[in-house]
């Protein structure tokens, strides 16, 4: 390659590198600013960890092409952007159990009746949460051997109903706070754990995802570009033996 050549290659990487991280830092900008009320930023929250994979990419591109002034900008903008989703997702693990209870949960997308539970489980009740005019979710109150209840519940938000969203969060924020022992949501809440209501829903229960991100739409076993919207939430205490997906079926290995 001639020298004007790979002057030229240099410029174009240079560019590309350039006008990348240009993008991400004020695609940044406006998720910090964002209040909630703005669909076009929703839409980017909602890809705000494809913007990760992207900005991991970048530290790897300007790595190899040793350029450390781009590679530092790409690192403070990684870090900045896992700050953001870790308040509120596990990236690539999930939590590990603490305890040496077990609980299985089978979850099929599309459900909103009980959940099917490990049948050692004692069931002393059940019901169906009314949470919007067209959003529900069932819930079943079990006993493990310690005589200790514990509330599971499945839900399964339809996008387009996404304008009861908000409704659904609050009335469910309200049935977990009544509870007096450890709850267990598992389901498709319709948006990702880092959007804003879905934030102040664990930050006003104390819940927390448990679950890696799942890229799976319920049906198909991978789909990179869904939005995950797909989590198991719980208490501290609660962590995830593991998790199978099998003719759209999830199995789920809770432990405490």
């Amino acid at each position: 390659m001639g020298y004007f050549s790979q002057r030229k290659k240099h410029a174009r990487q240079n560019m590309f590198m350039l006008i990348s991280l240009v993008i991400l830092a004020i695609i940044y900008l406006l998720l910090w600013l964002d209040n909630g009320t703005s669909s076009f930023l929703k839409s980017l929250r909602h890809a705000q960890f494809h913007f990760y994979l992207y900005n991991i990419f970048l530290v790897l591109y300007t790595l190899f092409h040793r350029h450390l002034a781009y590679m530092f900008l790409a690192l403070m903008l990684l870090f900045c952007n896992y700050g953001s989703l870790a308040k509120s997702a596990l990236l690539f693990f999930n939590h590990a159990p603490e305890g040496f209870n077990q609980l299985e949960v089978s979850y099929h997308k599309g459900e909103q009746n009980y959940l099917s539970v490990d049948g050692k489980y004692a069931v002393t009740h059940q019901g169906k949460l009314e949470l919007s005019p067209h959003l529900s979710a069932g819930f079943v109150e079990i006993q493990n051997q310690q005589d200790k209840a514990i509330v599971v519940i499945n839900l399964d938000f339809s996008k387009k109903y996404e304008a009861e969203y908000q409704t659904a969060f609050r009335n469910l924020e309200k049935f977990v706070m009544a509870q007096n022992g450890p709850v267990v949501i598992v389901g498709d809440f319709g948006i990702p754990s880092w959007d804003i209501l879905f934030r102040e829903f664990l930050t006003n229960t104390g819940l927390s995802v448990k679950n890696r991100i799942l890229f799976t739409d319920g049906k198909s076993s991978f789909r990179f570009w869904f939005v995950p919207s797909i989590n198991i939430l719980g208490f501290d205490n609660v962590g995830i033996k593991s998790i199978i997906m099998k003719n759209n079926n999830f199995q789920i290995k809770l432990g405490y």
